[in-house]
C-alpha cells in the first residue's frame, strides 16, 4: 500500500525500484544464513513485494533503474531455486509460484516505461527470457531436492539395516546363550550335577558377553562387517546345546567349504532352529542337525522329534519370531530356498538350500 501511494503521489517512483531489490537481497541473505527459517514465507513475501511493485510502477525507466532491476532479478532467481529445494512441499509450490511469476513479470518495469516504449514483441521476449531463467532455477532446485530426498532415504535405509543386524545378532546369539543358561539352571534344580551345570552356565554367559562385545564394536565400526561365525563352529555349538535332561543332539556334517556368507547363514540357521527347539519343542528327545552338499547347493536341516504341537503352539512355531523371518530373507538374498514345518507324524524341521557359489 505504501508503495502504491508513493507511485501515485510523486513523479519519482524510486522506492518501487529500490525497495523490491533490497527485499529480494535480504530474503536471499536470510535464506542462506538461516536455511530452516521458514524459507517459504521469506521467499513468498519477497515475491509478492516484487509483483506489487511491478503492477504499481509507472516509470521512469533509465540506466539506474536497469541496474536495480538486474540486481533484483538475480537475487529473485536464486531465492526461487532455494525455496523450491528447501521448503516443505506446500510452501515450496505456493512461494515458488509467486516468485516465478514475479521474475517473469520483472521486464515489464523497463519495457513499458522506457522512452520510447518497447514494442509488445520486445516486452514479450523479455518476459519469456526471464521466465526461462525462472524455470531453470526451479528445475535445478527440484533436481537437487530429489537428490536430497534420495540421500535421506539411503541414510534411513542404512540405519534400518544396521538396527536389523543388531536385532538379529541379539536374537541369534545372545538369546540362544541365555536360553541355554535357563535350561542348565532348570536341570540343576531337578537334581542334576550342580557343579557341571554352573560351569556350563558360566561358559554360556561368557559366550553371550562375547556376542555383546562384538555387537558394541560393530556400532563403532563404519566399515563392512563380516559375520564371525561359520560351519567350523557347529560342533562346539551342538556340544553346548546338549544338557542333562534335554534333547540329545546329533550332528552329521559333510566336509565342505562354502563361501563365507553361506557358511555364516548356515550357522545362524542352526542356532535359530536349536533356540526354537528350546522354546517350543516340548517333549523332544533328540535333534538331528544335517549339513550336506547336494550338487551345487548346501543343504542344512534341523529336525526334532517333539510330539505334534497343539494348534496355538503350531502357529507360534510357524511364526518363529524375528529369527525365522530374518533367516528366510537372508537365505533368499543368497539365492537359496528356505522352509520350516512339521516333519512327518511328529517333530519339526527347518531346512535351507544354499548355493555353494556366491552370486556375481
Amino acid at each position: 500500500m505504501l508503495a502504491v501511494a508513493a507511485a501515485a503521489g510523486t513523479p519519482d517512483a524510486g522506492p518501487l525500484i529500490t525497495l523490491p531489490a533490497w527485499l529480494a537481497g535480504a530474503a536471499l541473505v536470510l535464506m542462506l544464513a538461516f536455511p530452516d527459517a521458514r524459507p517459504g514465507a521469506v521467499a513468498g513475501a519477497a515475491g509478492a513485494a516484487s509483483l506489487a511493485a511491478t503492477l504499481a510502477y509507472r516509470g521512469p525507466a533509465g540506466n539506474r533503474t536497469a541496474g536495480w532491476w538486474l540486481a533484483e532479478t538475480a537475487a529473485a532467481v536464486v531465492v526461487l531455486h532455494l525455496v523450491v529445494r528447501r521448503a516443505e512441499a506446500r510452501p515450496a509450490v505456493l512461494a515458488g509460484t509467486v516468485v516465478a511469476a514475479a521474475v517473469t513479470a520483472l521486464p515489464l518495469r523497463l519495457t513499458l516505461h522506457v522512452v520510447p516504449p518497447a514494442s509488445a514483441r520486445g516486452a514479450l521476449l523479455g518476459c519469456l527470457l526471464c521466465g526461462l531463467g525462472a524455470a531453470v532455477a526451479a528445475g535445478t532446485g527440484l533436481y537437487l531436492r530429489s537428490l536430497d530426498a534420495r540421500r535421506s532415504r539411503a541414510v534411513a535405509e542404512a540405519r534400518r539395516a544396521q538396527r536389523l543386524d543388531l536385532a538379529r545378532d541379539l536374537h541369534d546369539f545372545v538369546a540362544h546363550e541365555v536360553g541355554g543358561m535357563i535350561v542348565q539352571a532348570q536341570a540343576a534344580q531337578v537334581g542334576g550335577d550342580t557343579a557341571a551345570a554352573l560351569k556350563r552356565i558360566e561358559a554360556a554367559g561368557a559366550r553371550a558377553m562375547a556376542s555383546l562385545d562384538r555387537t558394541v564394536h560393530m556400532l563403532h565400526d563404519d566399515g563392512p562387517r563380516d559375520d564371525p561365525h561359520g560351519l567350523d563352529e557347529l560342533p562346539g555349538l551342538v556340544d553346548g546345546f546338549s544338557a542333562p535332561g534335554g534333547p540329545r543332539v546329533r550332528l552329521a556334517m559333510d566336509d565342505v567349504a562354502p563361501p563365507p556368507e553361506v557358511s555364516a547363514t548356515a550357522y545362524r540357521l542352526v542356532v535359530e532352529a536349536l533356540t526354537n527347539v528350546r522354546r517350543h519343542a516340548r517333549g523332544a528327545a533328540s535333534v538331528d542337525v544335517s549339513v550336506s552338499a547336494t550338487g551345487s547347493a548346501l543343504r542344512v536341516a534341523v529336525t526334532d522329534d517333539a510330539p505334534r504341537a497343539r494348534a496355538g503352539l503350531l502357529r507360534e512355531r510357524r511364526r518363529g519370531g524375528l529369527g525365522l523371518a530374518g533367516l528366510a530373507e537372508r537365505v533368499e538374498a543368497l539365492g537359496g530356498d528356505f522352509g520350516a514345518g512339521p516333519a512327518g507324524d511328529r517333530g519339526w524341521r527347518v531346512v535351507a538350500l544354499l548355493p555353494l557359489r556366491s552370486r556375481p
